[in-house]
């Protein structure tokens, strides 16, 4: 969206720039918080039930590797629509 708005010839730090940025990767952002958060909690409890859950799944997700490359691919951030450089796109 910056060398979008620099190829018009917009300032690359105006406010509506930003904000159009912002809002296209909000979800992502929130997404993550929400996952890193529950990650937090889920590992940070020790309530015999809660464990034997948790590594159950995380058994499940190492056992199955299309459902561990998906994870990997939420904690990179690298799902749904990218950014050209992320990507390895020319500009």
């Amino acid at each position: 969206m910056i060398v979008h708005a620099a190829r018009l010839g917009l300032d690359v730090g105006a406010t509506q720039v930003l904000s159009r940025y912002q809002r296209w990767r909000r979800f992502d952002g929130m997404a993550l918080l929400a996952v890193t958060d529950s990650l937090n909690r889920l590992f940070s409890n020790a309530l015999p039930p809660i464990r034997l859950t948790r590594d159950v799944g995380l058994a499940m997700v190492n056992q199955i590797p299309p459902l561990k490359r998906l994870f990997v691919h939420h904690a990179r951030g690298t799902v749904g629509k990218l950014p050209q450089l992320l990507l390895g796109e020319t500009l």
